[in-house]
């Protein structure tokens, strides 16, 4: 498990790497915000494919609860309330300079 952090902080370190050295085509910045749709929507789906094909999971999926549908939901809930938000908050002071 700790291995795969590291991959995962290492992927985002070159990513950065890349952006900062200016080696990424000005075109994919543009499209940037397309291309993290994209992939999002991808991985939800491989996701979604994930837990569709465990069977212990599916049985298990109607004995899950209401509280875990209500944590699930406040989880989501806030954390676009907290990005809209904080998104809102840079903005202005993007905005002011």
């Amino acid at each position: 498990m700790g291995f795969k952090i590291l991959m995962y902080i290492g992927i985002m370190a070159v990513g950065v790497l890349f952006a900062r050295s200016g080696k990424i085509h000005k075109k994919i910045f543009e499209e940037m915000e397309k291309i993290q749709l994209v992939c999002l929507l991808f991985l939800l789906f491989v996701m979604g494919c994930s837990v569709g094909a465990n069977k212990e999971v599916m049985r298990s999926f109607p004995s899950l609860g209401l509280k875990s549908v209500a944590v699930s939901v406040f989880t989501i809930s806030f954390s676009i309330l907290f990005v809209f938000v904080f998104n809102r908050l840079f903005q202005l002071g993007k905005s002011e300079r």
